[in-house]
């Protein structure tokens, strides 16, 4: 590598060199015995209806893993026991950002219920394997309704999915 070629120079910022930017999102696998935490969308939210891992928005200033445990606890009252796990980090478009979502998976302190917040208007415990293999093609297509942008993040989704059902066996 050359001096010109460093992408640390700061210089850089005066070329024509744009980077990709991305607003960090974070997401929970929050096992319980066997099985995962989905929580519903409410009516009015983007893919109303729909069942999702709990996550959100990391804060600027707070590491991805603090913004994946307040996301949980504020969405569902639960909290993880230990550490937490990178399942996988993908890019997609969600309320007008070009987010980067990191994926964790970890152990919840105990067997309580979730208690939704009012973003969601439900939550089930599922096996991931079960929320996989509903995940096909004709499902992908039918929630996307056609969007390529839904069909993106479904599509991050699975293979998502793919990454902690290896991980956990």
């Amino acid at each position: 590598m050359t001096a010109a070629d460093d992408p640390l120079r700061s210089d850089l910022a005066e070329s024509d060199y744009v980077p990709a930017q991305y607003v960090l999102s974070a997401v929970v696998y929050a096992e319980r015995g066997d099985e995962i935490l989905l929580l519903q969308r409410a009516e009015g939210s983007a893919l109303a209806g729909q069942w999702f891992l709990p996550g959100g928005m990391v804060e600027p200033g707070e590491l991805p893993e603090d913004g994946a445990r307040r996301e949980l606890l504020e969405e569902s009252g639960l909290e993880i026991d230990g550490a937490l796990e990178i399942v996988g980090a993908y890019p997609m478009r969600v309320y007008g950002y070009d987010t980067l979502q990191i994926s964790y998976r970890g152990r919840l302190k105990d067997d309580a219920d979730a208690v939704v917040s009012h973003e969601h208007d439900g939550a089930r415990w599922a096996k991931a394997s079960d929320m996989r293999a509903l995940l096909t093609d004709e499902v992908v297509e039918q929630i996307s309704g056609g969007r390529d942008d839904v069909r993106s993040i479904l599509a991050h989704v699975r293979t998502d999915l793919d990454r902690y059902l290896a991980r956990v066996g």
